[in-house]
This record gives C-alpha cells, sequence and structure tokens, in this order.
C-alpha cells in the first residue's frame, strides 16, 4: 500500500505507541506533509466544486477497497483542520458527515 494522501487508511493510526502506523515502516510527519503538499499541488487551480467532486469519488473509491471507516474521516479531518478557516472547516465537516 502506498503512503498517499489520497489513500484515507493513512490516517487510521497516528497515534501507536512505536510511532509507526498501518504502513510497512515508519510513515512520518515529514511523509504526510510531502503527501499534503503534492496534492494540495494536484488540487490547486480546481474550484470549490470540482474538488467536492474528487472527494466524494475518492470516497467511493476508498468505500469499494474497504479502506475508509467513520473513524478514519475523523482523523483526517483531525489532522486537516488546523490548516483550516473555520468556514473551511464547517465545510469539511458537512462533507464527511453526509458520508458517514
Amino acid at each position: 500500500m502506498g503512503k498517499n494522501v489520497r489513500n484515507f487508511k493513512g490516517y487510521n493510526n497516528s497515534s501507536c505507541s512505536n510511532g509507526t502506523n498501518n504502513f510497512k515502516g515508519t510513515y512520518t510527519k515529514k511523509d504526510a506533509e510531502a503527501d499534503v503538499q503534492s496534492q494540495f499541488n494536484k488540487y490547486s487551480g480546481y474550484s470549490e466544486n470540482q474538488l467536492i467532486d474528487e472527494f466524494y469519488k475518492e470516497v467511493a473509491k476508498q468505500q469499494q477497497l474497504g479502506n475508509l471507516s467513520p473513524e478514519m474521516l475523523q482523523n483526517f479531518y483531525n489532522m486537516m483542520s488546523p490548516n483550516m478557516s473555520p468556514a473551511q472547516k464547517k465545510k469539511m465537516k458537512a462533507l464527511i458527515d453526509s458520508i458517514k
């Protein structure tokens, strides 16, 4: 399994005592930041509606693969929310609540 921000499974167990998560080996904060930056660059030119469409497509894909749970979505929100404005947090929370 690759280390990819689009794969929600990577956010499932970020607080293990040994510093590892579901990936083979250690997935560091630096790895996560690089993945987020890569995805940010990929989607930076998208409109809000395009981003929402991509979000739902990825959710459907990850659900089909069995890589998505409500806990994973909450962990993803918790990781991303410190970098969001209050309005963005509200929208993201509404998106997540709509698929739980």
